[in-house]
């Protein structure tokens, strides 16, 4: 796209958000937010280090699957934080592949660490779009009947993709039959780029321990996300029904990822609006809700940029550099 259209895909979810903002009453808002519990909202952000262990553990099995040197537990949670703020700064949390260019500094291939990010990003969509397709028939009649077919088309397609594409991948011969099915179909241009795609998953061949292992984390990581979010829910006393609940987060996460918004502004607001509104919730309880989510988001920006302040890219390189240079001299430089 060019550059006019990229900004107005982009200014989409502010677009909804203000919107909502324009026809709600603020008084309101501001009003409901005081009477906001405190605990579950602290308990909330106190689970944050949880979902961090949990995921950095799973990219960093998930990078020795590889046959490259996997960083410590330590390491990995540091280039997860690091990805978390610049993937929530950025539309799409595309700033998320920020990961790959530190693993480079680490001896890492490029293409092999941003497959490892790919890949990594691609288990949490396998489970979401799990929790999408069970909680789609409690979700599905909160939207006007005129695009239930769409929503329920679409939901499907890109839950069938997702479910097929990460088990696919996983095995050897799967992954042949399809890189072999894409250059057939791809245009002669492509096909360089696509041997160089098969040269890289070729050296993925993970075995079923490590299949239950990674399934396991992922399972970990998003149980204590959807605790968290469960717990903004009794902080403002909304009950609604678990399923419900968990689909919403789910939707919400998903469209998180598609290039219209930054940090999830409009897309989570718009989702709670229409979650709520059937169950007698107003537009201003749903939008104090989702100023709660922003709260979460605002954390994981904070924590990501002290240990991007901590860590800058380049810095290993520089002091790698300056580590040369003592050993040939004998002074520092």
């Amino acid at each position: 796209m060019n550059r006019a259209a990229r900004w107005t895909t982009r200014l989409l979810g502010p677009a909804v958000l203000a919107y909502f903002l324009a026809t709600s009453d603020l008084h309101h808002i501001a009003s409901i937010l005081r009477e906001a519990r405190w605990a579950p909202l602290i308990v909330s952000l106190a689970l944050f280090p949880g979902v961090v262990v949990a995921k950095a553990w799973r990219w960093r099995r998930l990078i020795g699957e590889l046959g490259v040197p996997a960083p410590s537990l330590g390491r990995a949670m540091t280039l997860f934080l690091i990805g978390q703020f610049a993937g929530a700064a950025t539309p799409g949390q595309s700033g998320d592949f920020v990961r790959a260019w530190y693993l480079r500094e680490h001896g890492s291939a490029l293409s092999t660490a941003l497959f490892s990010i790919l890949f990594d990003r691609l288990l949490d969509f396998l489970l979401l779009a799990l929790i999408s397709l069970v909680g789609l028939v409690a979700f599905l009649g909160v939207f006007p009947p005129a695009l239930r077919p769409t929503i329920l088309v679409s939901s499907l397609g890109f839950a069938a993709v997702v479910i097929v594409a990460v088990p696919a991948l996983m095995a050897r011969r799967s992954r042949r039959g399809l890189l072999e099915l894409a250059r057939r179909l791809a245009p002669v241009s492509w096909h360089q780029r696509l041997q160089r795609w098969h040269a890289l998953l070729d050296t993925l061949e993970v075995n079923p321990a490590a299949v239950l292992a990674l399934l396991a984390a992922t399972i970990a990581a998003t149980t204590v996300v959807m605790v968290r979010i469960w717990l903004l829910f009794r902080a403002l006393d909304v009950l609604v029904p678990t399923t419900l609940l968990v689909a919403s987060a789910a939707l919400i996460s998903i469209l998180q990822t598609l290039p219209v918004s930054v940090a999830g502004v409009g897309v989570r607001d718009a989702v709670l609006v229409a979650v709520l509104a059937p169950y007698g919730y107003s537009a201003e309880r749903a939008l104090a809700l989702s100023a709660l989510f922003l709260v979460l988001v605002i954390e994981q920006m904070l924590v990501g940029f002290l240990v991007t302040m901590r860590h800058p890219l380049g810095a290993s390189a520089v002091r790698a550099t300056a580590s040369a240079a003592t050993r040939d001299d004998g002074v520092p430089p």
